[in-house]
């Protein structure tokens, strides 16, 4: 039976190794509108500029058509999406997402990270990901290179690879189906991923996954099926999705990511395909 490539969303969970270094602290590399840092004490919010540190448990709050990056002395990228408020915890290698979207990239060997909302976990070693998440509980990862752990608060887990997600509902307690995506069509039209002034480390392994999947397409092992890909959306706001999957690149800026076809994709995303692929 054919598997269909979908949108999904999420929760993440993997054990840390012992000794790994603390993520406490990263310094704004770059800021894109309005982002400002809230004192955990005096919850003064003042505008962040690059260089600024952020430290635990101070909190990063972004607002609309707004994103930034910070990087850890680790050199572990964390990219904010809008409408979103986050912070580190003052131990461990810990992100507390409170709403909207971050990505989280982990150099292979240094740790790691876990991203908790509310009362679900997301923990990644050495691979890149996204994770959104809603102020009423809904919660969404899309792995984009790499694998990836997913657990629940109750013991359930699923394992995720490059191009698929898989969701949560708010107030839910089961997953998702593990769904796969077209993986060039999400990365062409992501802000989190091209909305900087320099790429991920790890673009040559997204750029590779996103390679791999057009084989297959090209090969007639997996079918683009030209159907949207709705599942799962109303799990994650519209502002929180909008940076996700953001209008796309021109062809121009795509050439530099691989072939896949972006014909169709219409503005935020909206308009993403499903695909099948062959057993």
């Amino acid at each position: 039976m054919k598997n269909k490539i979908l949108w999904a969303a999420a929760l993440v969970g993997l054990t840390l190794p012992l000794g790994a270094a603390p993520l406490t602290e990263s310094t704004f590399t770059e800021i894109v509108k309005d982002v400002k840092i809230v004192a955990s004490v005096s919850k003064t919010a003042t505008p962040a500029q690059p260089n600024d540190l952020l430290k635990a448990p101070d909190r990063v709050r972004t607002g609309p058509e707004s994103r930034t990056e910070l990087t850890a002395p680790d050199n572990t990228i964390t990219r904010v999406g809008a409408n979103t408020v986050f912070s580190f915890e003052d131990s461990g290698r810990t992100l507390n997402l409170e709403q909207g979207n971050v990505l989280f990239h982990a150099p292979k060997g240094i740790g790691g990270g876990t991203i908790k909302s509310g009362g679900v976990v997301a923990a990644v070693l050495g691979t890149t990901l996204i994770v959104s998440a809603t102020v009423d509980g809904g919660f969404k990862v899309i792995m984009l290179e790499g694998k990836g752990k997913v657990m629940l608060p109750n013991g359930k887990s699923v394992t995720l690879k490059a191009g698929q997600m898989v969701f949560i509902a708010p107030n839910g307690t089961e997953f998702s189906s593990v769904m796969d995506i077209n993986l060039g069509k999400l990365v062409a039209g992501s802000n989190l991923i091209n909305g900087f002034n320099h790429p991920l480390p790890s673009q040559p392994l997204i750029k590779a996954a996103i390679d791999r999947q057009n084989s297959q397409l090209a090969s007639g092992d997996a079918v683009d099926t030209g159907k949207p890909a709705g599942n799962g959306l109303g799990t994650v706001d519209h502002a929180s999705y909008q940076t996700a999957a953001r209008p796309p690149l021109s062809f121009q800026q795509f050439g530099a990511l691989g072939n896949a076809v972006i014909a169709g994709f219409g503005p935020g995303g909206r308009d993403f395909s499903t695909l099948e692929f062959k057993p």
